[in-house]
């Protein structure tokens, strides 16, 4: 009888600690998750005001020309003659300050961008960092010719699956995407072209992790 009895009361016990587990596990995975979406929303907020700023925002006057000192704000966009701000109009020398010369699509004979690259030092990726509300994060971007008919996609894939340049952490990414014109103030068509003198659709992704 009290060995029966001894093996109900272990049952009992063992019973408590799964339901504890149970109920404990039930507290704290809402809380995980609610900290997971915190940081998701956080790092995707982040990610939507740096793209606003580069397609929507002139940046810091000049700041292109002390690119490799110290800038506060960087933004890609036109400002004409008048002092309008084109929005979602990039600036054709701005977009060559930040990324360099680009890469040239043999067919279409038009360039893409990419940030950082090769030619990008420290300090410009720690000012760019710091200028886009981009600090504590890595990020990578590409900007390059959308619905472009026999442009070669191929590079930017390439450029940004090479894991031993581009080190994207599936797990944490956040990616947001813009469409942009750019402008090249050439007589025959004021944004950069195509042979037909069609206006070329351009799309500025950004990546942060």
């Amino acid at each position: 009888m009290n060995d029966r009895g001894m093996v109900g009361i272990d049952l009992i016990v063992a019973i408590v600690l799964v339901l504890a587990a149970v109920l404990m596990a039930a507290q704290i995975m809402p809380s995980m998750s609610h900290e997971d979406r915190d940081w998701r929303l956080k790092q995707y907020m982040a990610t939507a005001r740096a793209t606003d700023n580069l397609v929507q925002d002139p940046g810091d006057p000049g700041w292109e020309g002390k690119w490799n000192a110290s800038v506060t704000k960087i933004g890609l966009v036109y400002v004409d003659d008048n002092g309008t701000v084109i929005m979602k109009v990039l600036n054709a020398s701005k977009v060559q300050s930040l990324m360099g010369d680009g890469y040239l699509d043999s067919y279409t004979i038009k360039r893409w961008w990419e940030f950082p690259n090769s030619s990008i030092s420290e300090t410009e990726r720690d000012n760019a960092s710091r200028s886009l509300g981009l600090e504590g994060y890595t990020f990578y971007m590409q900007l390059y010719p959308f619905g472009l008919e026999g442009f070669n996609s191929t590079p930017l894939i390439n450029n940004l699956t090479d894991r031993s340049n581009v080190s994207i952490n599936d797990l944490t990414v956040t990616v947001v995407d813009r469409y942009v014109y750019i402008r090249n103030g050439s007589n025959s068509c004021v944004y950069i072209c195509d042979t037909n003198n069609k206006t070329v659709h351009y799309r500025l992704n950004l990546w942060v992790w």
